[in-house]
């Protein structure tokens, strides 16, 4: 038949996922290697093809359909109600001849034994989606019931869970089903086995749970089972508690010492099958051990090869300091764009300290560039400054880092530094630093000692800088104009930006809390209202989006498609299209996760520009005159301190308010002037990506981002190179990492083990440090990225981390609560410029809270309740 409706489990080919399901050919696969798996019969896709069109012809689906486009992912009540009606659907349809002849067939096979039926997907436990637990399985089939069983497990694909995780993942909502009906085996016991282990994302520990029976009740949750980490390497069972089963009642462990070890040597090499960690379901029947399911993990964070240390070995802690600040994004970052960060280290190391100094390989060295991301060798860098030491620093800008350094036991990362960080090497390094780093040190000690000298200077590099800029050739050889381009960034940085950013922060913030009484709740209060109030780069770009939000009528936003193609004709109020020009030629090297390449600006893209507009027109809350009340109190504040402290300490009070006004603005210059360099970047690579694209060589422009800066020069003097095979090679990591990781930690190991602060929560709190005063009560709306959902007037924003592309959404937050932050990061300062209360560094808040959960947050005490 050429579309068989039925096939044996012997008889399916491991790869045909399309026919038979990710399950049935993950076990095809184990079967075919000689795992111990119960042979079963396989309902393949084409068994339901006809049901799958009769559910989709249906008003339902069409309804359900439309909503998924924008549902945001997000679980609604219509959603709801609208599966629960196709599933009752689903479950009426009957069966042709042809499937009733099917079903006679494997239920004549079955004879009278009991079956199990579990689904299989095409699109279920494959790596890069599991959908586990939410399609249905069904035991203790009887033969009599085996038509029913089907039925049910069919209907479960139109759960709302279903396509609400499709959604989320972009797949098509448009059910592909198979199924599987196995002769159930008669567990003793039987439990789900973890090749790594979930809670910290060790590679070398597995996690196997175990109960009695066949282990329904421990796939739902209903029972607490026994529980094994074990060391892979050692084969050391490292945590062993004993479940609490109310329907076994003994204190006895359900597994054997030999029995423990064959289901990790199993999982072991089921991992090594799949070569990716893996979850197993298995079942102990008389005395053997079968396998009823393997599936790739999903969620988990992977690690580069490169990084990664063998089992066994001494481990390295490998620190991501970009989540805080600088990069301030928490995702996968393009491939192109980490190999620029990658040249930029390599460029300033030579710069500054010599050809060899910053080993690129990061098992040598102590900064650099893995995978998605950017790191620091922990392991290395804890020689030279003890983490402990560096945490009062880092609790301005990250409180969750600053935590691990003051808490986490490290000791057991510290290894001997490589030769090339011998101490007469870095001594020779930072001498040669130094006398690089002359420009810098004099600016410093101009800023210090003529500060108004300073300032003139200041803005004249400053000009100097946009000058330079606009003055390279944007065509120019890729390497050529990336080294051009950022030496003109070191040059403004050396002898303006720094000097001006260590001035505002030692010489004005740091130094305004040494003059007050740290006990005194109302001096603080005051210290914050002095830092508030400044015209700060990011902050000025919130306030020109509302201006020009309010240039127009909310009805204006309904249909962004016209309203571009109006500005874009000039069929706009001259006042509108004046301020448009102005805010593109400021701002248009900015936007939504920024310091990828990959990510428009919006100067490349003014939708990007119009789409928040909308959302900030949605609100009433007037950000400009919350603005100019903060400057207001901070005038009042000042005054206030001075009248009371001593006139040793209203002098110093005077000069560190004079330095905070001075020089707030240098706050975001840094970055803005990266992110300058980084458009004219972009542009210049997205040229020659979009021929290539014209030419067939690319499926599309934007895939340029998943090349290195070398397959890119290569690409432009090698017409035969195949971009496509560069692309699916260069690519495959990151694409892997973006489907699979939300977020990535603050420290990780090199086998993956994640290093995480414990929390101690009361129930139904949950608590941070307070960045920005007040409390209100508001629904939650969590967000992985700015454009993830639309963000209401009222609700509660809850996020990873932030950078300048979320500021719009804080105009309309009733309160903003971040995992990662500080006083000083951009989502405190901008929470505090609009009067939103901010609570930072609350450790696992975007899987503790969900949509539409009503909160209190607590700006005053870092207090989170939830209502």
């Amino acid at each position: 038949m050429d579309k068989p409706l039925a096939m044996r489990l012997a008889d399916a080919r491991a790869l045909e996922v399309s026919l038979v399901g990710g399950k049935a050919a993950s076990l095809a696969r184990l079967r075919g290697a000689g795992f111990p798996v119960p042979e079963a019969d396989l309902l393949t896709t084409h068994f339901f093809t006809r049901w799958i069109e009769t559910v989709a012809s249906t008003p339902e689906w069409r309804d359900i359909s439309a909503l998924l486009v924008d549902a945001d992912g997000s679980m609604t009540g219509e959603v709801e109600t609208l599966c629960t009606a196709l599933k009752a659907t689903a479950s009426r349809l009957d069966m042709d001849i042809d499937q009733h002849k099917t079903i006679d067939e494997v239920a004549d096979r079955a004879g009278s034994g009991v079956l199990a039926v579990r689904s299989s997907s095409p699109e279920e436990d494959l790596a890069g989606a599991s959908f586990a637990g939410l399609y249905e399985s069904v035991l203790n089939v009887s033969v009599e019931g085996l038509a029913a069983a089907v039925r049910h497990c069919f209907a479960s694909c139109f759960d709302a869970r279903v396509l609400i995780y499709k959604a989320r993942r972009n797949l098509d909502p448009l059910p592909r089903f198979a199924a599987l009906v196995q002769r159930q085996v008669a567990s003793d016991v039987s439990g789900v086995a973890f090749s790594l282990n979930p809670h910290n994302n060790d590679f070398d520990e597995a996690v196997i749970n175990a109960t009695t029976g066949l282990g329904d009740k421990l796939l739902a949750g209903e029972i607490d089972p026994d529980r094994w980490v074990v060391d892979k390497v050692t084969g050391k069972t490292l945590e062993c508690r004993i479940g609490n089963d109310p329907g076994e009642g003994t204190s006895k462990a359900v597994l054997d010492d030999a029995q423990l070890a064959s289901v990790t040597e199993s999982l072991g090499a089921v991992e090594a099958l799949f070569d990716c960690p893996v979850d197993v379901e298995w079942a102990v029947a008389d005395g053997k051990l079968y396998l009823l399911q393997a599936r790739p993990i999903t969620t988990y964070v992977p690690l580069p090869e490169e990084i990664r240390t063998a089992p066994g070995e001494p481990r390295l802690l490998y620190m991501d300091p970009s989540l805080g600040e600088g990069i301030t994004m928490s995702g996968a970052v393009s491939p192109l764009s980490v190999d620029l960060f990658a040249k930029l280290f390599e460029w300033l190391g030579k710069y500054a300290f010599g050809p060899s100094f910053l080993d690129p390989d990061l098992k040598k060295g102590i900064v650099g560039t893995a995978g998605v991301r950017l790191y620091g060798n922990l392991s290395h860098l804890m020689h030279f400054r003890d983490p402990r030491r560096v945490a009062p620093e880092k609790r301005f800008v990250d409180t969750t880092l600053a935590e691990l350094f003051a808490t986490a036991d490290l000791e057991p990362y510290r290894v001997k530094p490589p030769p090339n960080l011998a101490p007469r090497r870095m001594i020779q390094a930072l001498l040669k630093a130094l006398v690089r780093l002359g420009p810098f040190f004099a600016g410093l000690l101009r800023a210090l000692l003529k500060p108004k000298a300073f300032l003139k200077r200041y803005a004249a590099d400053l000009a100097a800088f946009d000058d330079e800029v606009a003055s390279i050739d944007p065509d120019l050889p890729i390497f050529e104009l990336a080294q051009q381009l950022f030496a003109a960034v070191g040059r403004v940085s050396l002898t303006a930006t720094a000097p001006a950013l260590l001035m505002f922060i030692y010489g004005g913030t740091e130094a305004l809390m040494g003059l007050v009484d740290p006990s005194s709740s109302r001096q603080r209060r005051l210290v914050m209202d002095i830092r508030g109030g400044g015209d700060e780069l990011v902050l000025e770009m919130g306030l020109a989006m509302y201006r020009l939000a309010r240039l127009l009528p909310a009805s204006a936003f309904g249909d962004l498609r016209a309203l571009a193609a109006r500005i874009e004709a000039r069929r706009m109020p001259e006042e509108f299209l004046a301020r448009w020009d102005g805010f593109l030629h400021r701002f248009g090297c900015r936007g939504p996760l920024e310091m990828d390449l990959a990510n428009p600006k919006y100067g490349d893209d003014p939708d990007l520009v119009l789409g928040q507009l909308a959302t900030v027109a949605l609100g009433d809350t007037d950000p400009v005159a919350t603005h100019a009340e903060r400057k207001r109190a901070r005038k009042e504040a000042y005054e206030e301190l001075s009248a009371e402290l001593p006139a040793r300490k209203r002098r110093k009070l005077a000069r560190i308010h004079r330095t905070i006004e001075s020089f707030e603005n240098v706050r975001e210059m840094p970055k803005h002037h990266v992110a300058i360099v980084n458009m004219v970047l972009r542009r210049r690579v997205l040229r020659s990506a979009r021929h290539w694209a014209a030419e067939g060589r690319l499926d599309r422009a934007e895939d340029v981002f998943q090349m290195k800066l070398d397959d890119f020069d290569r690409a432009e003097s090698d017409e035969s190179l195949d971009l496509r095979a560069v692309v699916a090679e260069r690519g495959a990591f990151y694409r892997d990492v973006k489907a699979r990781v939300r977020h990535f930690p603050h420290l990780i190991d090199s086998r993956g083990r994640i290093v995480r602060p414990v929390r101690d929560y009361r129930p139904g709190e949950l608590s941070g440090v307070p960045v920005s005063a007040g409390i209100v009560r508001g629904p939650a709306k969590v967000l992985d990225s700015p454009f993830d959902k639309t963000l209401l007037p009222g609700e509660v924003l809850v996020a990873h981390t932030t950078d300048p592309g979320w500021t719009p959404l804080f105009i309309n937050a009733a309160a903003v609560l971040l995992e990662v932050g500080g006083e000083l990061q951009h989502g405190a300062l901008l929470a505090r410029e609009y009067g939103k209360p901010c609570v930072a560094g609350i450790v696992g808040v975007m899987d503790a809270l969900h949509d539409g959960q009503i909160v209190e947050v607590d700006g005053d005490q870092g207090v989170v309740r939830i209502i």
